[in-house]
């Protein structure tokens, strides 16, 4: 008989932390892209500042205590800066 190992899934508590900003990062694509000035000012802009601020807090983190950021960090990373500069140069600076 062999020995069953469970599967892992691969996943760390790194990624998992960065699951909280990417959801974040996502949430704005709707509200920009079908909410109107006022819903992209009060929440919006909002959702994608802390999602990028949580994104830059946790790579910070993995830098300081050598941890790697995997493909969450990655993910948030290239989706917070892609979404933030297209959400700028669609609709502006949000002041």
């Amino acid at each position: 008989m062999t020995d069953q190992q469970p599967e892992r899934s691969g996943s760390t508590a790194v990624d998992r932390f960065f699951a909280i900003p990417m959801g974040l990062i996502g949430i704005t694509f709707p509200l920009f892209k079908f909410g109107t000035e006022s819903v992209r000012n009060s929440l919006g802009w909002p959702c994608l500042g802390t999602g990028i601020a949580l994104t830059a807090a946790g790579l910070l983190y993995c830098a300081w205590s050598r941890r790697s950021p995997g493909w969450g960090g990655l993910s948030c990373g290239t989706g917070g800066s892609i979404v933030g500069l297209l959400a700028f140069a669609r609709y502006g600076p949000p002041w």
